[in-house]
């Protein structure tokens, strides 16, 4: 580390390398307070106050709501999970309300109800910037349930339930055939989305077309559309750990370093953007799942920010990420990659691996193949198997508040 140090946060300096792009912040707003504090105690004695500094800026309930770094906010069901890890014991009181005023639920219907809560008070936290902002930012990210991703009936109902929760919640929504279709039915209705689950140039392509035509047969019926935002998703980093990349390579004899990998997520994240921008989409393209890396010269890099810093799309970060930004960055430039593009030689070699070159296609998976691609369902797995988690966490305090005062 030489003596540098920037007074801005990395955040604030990669938010200052274009007016078009954006920071979301990838965990519930309601953690944020508790991760700060964690931060804080691992940052060396040297730097503690100069990161707390930094920190408020990011955002602070107490200052103007306009200036904060974060722009909006993206949540999935562990994220979610996290909130009852961190605040089990501020959570349990409210648990107890929700089962004790719902006798009649059945656990799965007490566990989204517990879900809806936590995404409810989390989404209040913006609801300041977003009307500070005239709908423009602010929004936060809830997922309809992962355990429903090929059931679009299911997927739409829940998207209305949690639309319903607070003016500033976008829906969340997987990057499925059946996904895309309740994508198209919510932009119809004038429904903010995100679409996740996202990992391919064909997924974002779909989920693109499907917002466009959903929105312009919704203005044909006279549908509200002032208060709305597309988001679709590029899940960058699991795109890139997928073990059919690496299996696909050595079968072909091409060498998959950990550089071909960062540069092929950043290829499609590129070329995503490019389509979208050029042929103005009504969709913003979002980065999310950042990995730190490549090494070199025994110095860790993050390309994912590096390379696509500047461009027309939106970076969500997890406490994880920022972390590491911040500490790595705080005494290196950061600086706009939108010129600096992908090797050539590097396509090349990349292109030899269908699973690349599948991802980097515009049609070149079907619709009904997106639940099949690898990190698809991996993603789909974890996503529920914390569904699962919180189910049992909510059962917990179920079978130990029998007696319990409630308020």
């Amino acid at each position: 580390m030489n003596q540098n140090i920037y007074k801005s946060s990395a955040m604030e300096r990669l938010n200052l390398t274009s007016q078009d792009m954006e920071l979301w912040w990838d965990s519930n707003p309601l953690i944020y307070e508790t991760w700060c504090e964690k931060f804080l105690k691992s940052t060396p004695d040297n730097l503690r106050d100069i990161v707390k500094s930094q920190l408020k800026k990011l955002w602070d309930s107490n200052t103007d709501s306009e200036k904060w770094v974060f722009k909006g906010v993206t949540t999935n069901p562990p994220l979610t999970k996290a909130v009852f890890d961190l605040l089990g014991d501020k959570w349990a009181p409210i648990i107890r309300n929700i089962i004790h005023y719902n006798p009649k639920l059945n656990m799965d219907e007490t566990t989204w109800k517990v879900y809806m809560e936590a995404c409810k008070r989390g989404a209040a936290r913006y609801l300041n910037l977003y009307e500070q902002s005239s709908h423009k930012y602010g929004f936060v990210s809830a997922q309809v349930n992962p355990q429903d991703y090929i059931n679009p009936f299911k997927m739409v109902k829940e998207g209305l339930g949690l639309k319903q929760l607070q003016a500033n919640i976008m829906v969340k929504v997987p990057a499925t055939e059946e996904g895309v279709l309740t994508i198209f039915i919510l932009t119809l209705l004038g429904i903010p989305t995100n679409a996740t689950l996202s990992f391919t140039l064909p997924q974002i392509m779909a989920v693109a077309k499907a917002v466009k035509s959903g929105r312009e047969l919704g203005e044909k019926f006279g549908t509200d559309y002032s208060n709305w935002r597309s988001v679709i998703t590029l899940m960058i980093g699991r795109f890139e750990d997928a073990h059919t990349f690496e299996d696909e390579a050595s079968e072909r004899g091409v060498k998959l370093t950990e550089k071909m990998k960062r540069w092929a997520g950043i290829a499609i994240a590129k070329k995503a953007c490019r389509i979208l921008t050029e042929n103005k989409y009504p969709s913003k393209l979002l980065i999310c799942s950042m990995r730190v890396g490549p090494e070199i010269d025994g110095v860790k890099q993050i390309w994912h920010i590096e390379k696509l810093a500047g461009e027309n799309m939106i970076f969500t970060m997890n406490p994880n990420l920022i972390q590491n930004l911040m500490l790595l960055y705080i005494d290196r430039p950061l600086k706009s990659g939108v010129e600096e593009q992908v090797p050539e030689e590097i396509i090349e070699e990349l292109l030899k691996i269908p699973y690349f070159s599948r991802g980097y296609g515009e049609e070149t998976i079907a619709p009904d193949e997106f639940k099949n691609i690898e990190p698809t369902f991996t993603t789909y797995k974890q996503f529920s198997s914390a569904v699962d988690d919180l189910e049992s966490f909510v059962s917990i305090i179920k079978n130990s508040s029998k007696g319990a005062s409630v308020i």
